[in-house]
């Protein structure tokens, strides 16, 4: 016989949030949220926590409620909670709303009943909660999705059948009370405790009146026998009927009107103790809600998954890691233990005797294509490597690999590869004669896991990383970014897409030669995934240490291209869902295991966990998402639709509401705030983490908001449920439109005036910096001029230290050579006694000193000239006299040269100027004269006119050459024109001098070559 069902228990009382422990009656609402009628109150329970709405929030008189029923008008499927006085509280939006009873339209003017609050009600379901000492003139039986369908009993024991309020049959029954009667489906049915039920109204053509008859849900399966003590426990609104008998808790449906179908939901609990009161099931999620009279709420989850172990009293024993198929319904593992379920769910276990004892290395196993159990190591090494017969009980073959094997792995081709520790990676052929054991590669170390890709391509899992081997080429490459993960599992879901799970690291997927990091769960359990297994509807299931995850793969390949990590939807199993413990195992080769009938093995701390994955149920957060309330400043803030408006408040905290009677940990919650003048980009969302799902909102300042919460209702790219709430908060009266317009106007006409002001003052400034700047140009014109006049005078300033040199060097030193010259002879010739040459060269030397000291003076007195900055003294004095007074120094040149020296100047002639500045230009002109001329003569001569006087200095040499003359006679001031051939200066400094002095007497000076050089100097009458 099949056993029953197993389910885990969650259990809630007034010590975990229910107002009291008496519960009346259970139903769960269109939004997914499950409603408890209790006597201190609605309670509404959304899988976390419960809020009751009590006679304060309702504006009751009393908290009691009795049961739950629809709407008779069929207004949009409204659910309404039944409180006492008939008092209507109606159910929607996960809120409950006090409303008017739709008993007192139609119905009352149909059957007009008394004035007493119970003259008509809903049937209140079994068992009966009056004890049958109250008896009501009319109890209305809905049937589904009713307006004006229902069944309605009177006193007598009539019942009457309505179809859009018009009646189509009675059945006349005689049952005094109504006490007993309940609805499956649309037919009612009588229950008289002793052991009959019967169909007593059908809306179809079935006769009534007979029992019914059980029909076991299948052939094996159990049904209730009236004819022993049952208890019958049914609910008016969704029409479910059960049946406890023999600590079974029956199921009841129709076949046919008449022929019920019983399915044990439960099995093995003692309701008595508990005090059953009412009994609701979620057929969809296979989820029971049991409600007790003294002991609160029992939640009872199907267990979907079957933790199989040996019988034994270690639990050691019991924990396993590696595993391989033995037949289409069991496993064997390295410690010859065999485990299964059958077709029908059955589970078995057996130990098979070990021909050499315990096997050690319980981490690997390949049972081969030709039937043969390969395990390695015994005793404490794993260096053997073992072959068994398909039944193990046959030792076939040994071999001693001289290091440790960590894991086993047979290929499509049969051939068995050896992972090793220290040793890289081997194999053998089974084909091969005598099965030797070959050496692929030493170069990996720490092998965890191998699975062979294509014919030429084997993947090899290891501590330190991921490598892949080419066995046509012979060549390993490390997959980049893998190294430091500790590789437990490898999984190939389609070709070229290589999957993989960590030890601490999570699952990758490789993708263009890297790995792909998949973001971990909220508690990051995954971290430790220790294998992948991939079903037929192309959902992977990852075991971990704390429970079993299930994913969709193509969300997981949608997250390699998007990587959005709240876009992925995790479904995690516990051991709620019939592990024995959450802790699976990993690290083993294979790790999980798939049978022919259909099971998945996984291995565990606990047990082997079968399941199928294709019919596993899965119950996903797809409910909707509701605002339960806000709270602001001073209390509550009413919330219009999806907006709200706050007058001076800055704090928010929202509770937020979605229901989920699953794993809590699998439903999700994110938020993300974003004013509408300032939309992002892209938008970040915060997990919500409180238990009770509130958000706080601090300091929020004038604008509109709009608070989106998110959250992922299942698998698949659209599987998410978003609500949005906009916040106003009014801007105060400085700070509205009206008011910035009058601001920015005025601030535009102030600062008209202000601009046209300063103007105004700014035209004044320009006018008066305008005279400014002219008198500043003008003042710096003049300084400019005064600069280039002293750049000029510097500049004259530098030709006449040039010229001094030249002249020192030309002028002064040749004399003075002369004279160290003649002086170095003297002493010579007084020894020899030529005093005759010695005075000759008396003379000389005298001569020579004379014409140095005149040079000397005549510099002097140019250099005192240029240093009195032109200040000139000027006196009257005869010019013969001064020419005779030059001629005098020259006498001894004249001689030299063979000329002859002429003064032809009147005697009477009398000049006002500088007389020694006259005396350096006559000095110069007759010393230059001299020079270059030779048996010739100087002249100087005088000519006076009406307004001017001249005197000119003639020679009989051979005249200046022209660029000296241009340059004498020309204004610009030029350099003195050096010779052709760069050789000395053959004018000395005598013509600069000239021409420097003449300036400063304000005479001019000519020069001209006709037979000789004729200078002119013109002095004008002042």
């Amino acid at each position: 016989m099949a056993k029953a069902m197993k389910h885990s228990v969650r259990h809630y009382t007034s010590d975990n949030g229910l107002p009291q422990n008496s519960v009346r009656a259970i139903m769960q609402d269109h939004d997914g949220f499950v409603w408890l009628a209790t006597d201190m109150g609605l309670v509404r329970f959304d899988g976390q926590s419960f809020v009751t709405f009590d006679k304060d929030k309702l504006g009751l008189k009393s908290s009691s409620f009795l049961s739950f029923n629809t709407d008779i008008e069929s207004r949009g499927e409204r659910l309404y909670a039944v409180g006492e006085n008939q008092t209507h509280i109606r159910i929607a939006g996960g809120k409950a709303i006090p409303d008017k009873s739709p008993l007192e339209k139609r119905i009352h003017k149909i059957f007009k009943p008394g004035a007493g609050p119970y003259d008509l009600m809903y049937m209140l379901g079994l068992p009966d909660r009056w004890n049958k000492d109250f008896v009501p003139t009319y109890n209305l039986f809905l049937l589904p999705k009713p307006d004006g369908d229902f069944y309605i009993w009177s006193k007598g024991g009539k019942i009457d059948l309505y179809a859009g309020w018009k009646k189509q049959k009675s059945y006349e029954t005689r049952l005094l009370s109504p006490i007993g009667l309940f609805r499956i489906g649309t037919n009612l049915y009588y229950d008289d405790e002793a052991g009959s039920i019967r169909l007593v109204a059908t809306s179809g053509p079935t006769a009534t009146g007979a029992n019914v008859t059980f029909v076991p849900a299948h052939m094996r399966a159990e049904k209730p026998d009236l004819a022993r003590p049952y208890k019958l426990y049914a609910d008016d609104l969704s029409g479910n009927a059960f049946i406890y008998q023999d600590r079974k808790l029956y199921s009841l449906s129709e076949r046919i009107p008449g022929h019920l179908t019983a399915t044990v939901l439960l099995d093995d609990v003692d309701f008595g103790r508990n005090g059953l009161t009412s009994v609701f099931h979620d057929s969809r999620h296979q989820r029971l809600y049991l409600g007790t009279i003294t002991n609160g709420l029992f939640i009872y989850d199907l267990k979907v998954f079957d933790a199989v172990g040996i019988d034994t009293d270690d639990p050691g024993l019991n924990v396993y890691y590696a595993q391989a198929v033995l037949s289409d319904s069991s496993v064997i593992t390295p410690h010859f233990y065999v485990l299964g379920k059958g077709q029908d769910g059955q589970r078995f276990s057996r130990v098979i005797p070990h021909p050499l004892g315990k096997a050690i290395n319980g981490y690997t196993i390949v049972k081969s294509r030709s039937g043969d159990i390969w395990i390695a190591g015994y005793g404490w090494s794993y260096q053997q490597l073992y072959r068994y017969d398909n039944a193990g009980k046959q030792l076939k073959q040994v071999w001693n690999l001289g290091s440790d094997i960590s894991f086993l792995y047979e290929d499509e081709t049969g051939r068995i590869w050896l992972g090793m520790e220290t040793d890289g990676v081997k194999y053998i052929d089974p084909g091969e004669n005598g099965m030797p054991v070959h050496t692929l590669t030493k170069k990996i170390k720490h092998v965890s896991y191998m699975l062979k890709d294509g014919k030429n391509m084997l993947w090899v899992g290891t501590h330190p990383g991921l490598y892949m081997v080419n066995l046509a080429r012979k060549t390993i490459s490390a997959i980049p970014h893998t190294n430091g993960h500790y590789i437990k599992s490898l999984l190939l879901a389609r070709p070229g897409e290589l999957w993989y799970t960590t030890d601490d690291d999570g699952f990758f997927l490789v993708q263009n030669g890297k790995p792909v990091r998949f973001p971990l769960d909220k508690d990051h359990f995954l971290s430790n995934a220790h294998c992948i297994v991939h079903d037929r509807r192309d959902f992977f299931w990852i075991p971990t240490n704390q429970g079993l995850f299930r994913m969709l793969r193509s969300d997981l390949l949608d997250f390699a291209s998007h990587s959005d990590s709240t876009r992925l939807y995790y479904h995690r199993y516990s051991k709620q869902s019939g592990f024995q413990i959450n802790e699976f195992n990993g690290g083993c080769q294979p790790c999980a295991v798939r049978l022919q009938n259909g099971y998945v093995s996984l291995p565990s701390m606990g047990g082997l966990v079968f399941f199928k994955p294709e019919q596993v149920l899965v119950d996903t957060p797809r409910s909707k998402i509701f605002i339960d309330r806000i709270e602001g400043n001073n209390g509550d803030i009413p919330v219009d639709g999806s907006k709200i408006q706050l007058t001076g408040v800055t704090d928010l905290r929202v509770f937020v509401s979605s229901p989920y009677l699953a794993d809590r940990q699998n439903q999700q919650l994110y938020y993300t705030i974003s004013a509408e003048d300032r939309t992002a980009s892209s938008q970040t969302w915060f997990p919500i983490e409180q238990e009770q799902h509130s958000i706080l909102l601090n300091n929020l300042t004038s604008g509109t908001y709009a608070l989106k919460i998110r959250k992922n209702t299942g698998f698949g790219q659209n599987s998410v449920q978003v609500k949005t709430l906009t916040i106003i908060v009014p801007y105060p009266w400085y700070d509205t439109w009206p008011f910035k317009l009058l601001v920015i106007t005025l601030v535009l006409i102030g600062i008209y005036f202000y601009f046209k002001n300063r103007l105004k003052k700014a035209d004044q400034l320009n006018r008066i910096l305008e005279s400014r700047v002219s008198e500043k140009t003008r003042s710096l014109q003049d300084t400019l001029s005064v600069l280039k006049g002293s750049e000029q005078e510097l500049l004259r300033q530098t030709r006449l230290q040039m010229h001094l040199i030249a002249s020192i060097s030309h002028d002064i030193r040749s004399p003075l050579r002369s004279i160290e010259f003649a002086s170095g002879k003297v002493s010579g010739l007084v020894q020899k006694g030529d005093l005759a040459l010695v005075e000759t060269i008396g003379s000389s030397v005298n001569e020579s000193s004379r014409r140095v000291l005149m040079l000397l003076e005549n510099m002097l007195s140019y250099v005192k000239s240029q240093m009195s900055g032109g200040s000139v003294a000027y006196d009257t004095f005869a010019v013969r006299s001064l020419v005779d007074e030059i001629a005098v120094i020259f006498n001894a040149s004249f001689k030299v040269q063979g000329n002859k020296f002429v003064n032809n100047v009147p005697e009477t002639l009398m000049l006002r100027t500088n007389r020694q500045l006259l005396k350096i230009i006559l000095h110069n002109l007759i010393d230059n004269a001299n020079k270059y001329t030779s048996d010739g003569s100087v002249t100087v001569s005088a000519m006076k006119e009406s307004e001017v006087m001249r005197l000119f200095v003639t020679d009989t040499g051979p005249g200046l050459p022209e660029t000296v003359q241009n340059w004498f006679n020309g204004n610009e001031e030029i350099h003195y024109p050096e010779p052709a051939d760069s050789g000395p200066d053959i004018h000395g400094i005598g013509l600069v001098i000239v021409k420097e002095l003449a300036g400063m007497l304000n005479v001019r000076i000519t020069a001209a070559s006709a037979s000789g050089t004729v200078f002119s100097i013109e002095f004008w009458k002042e």
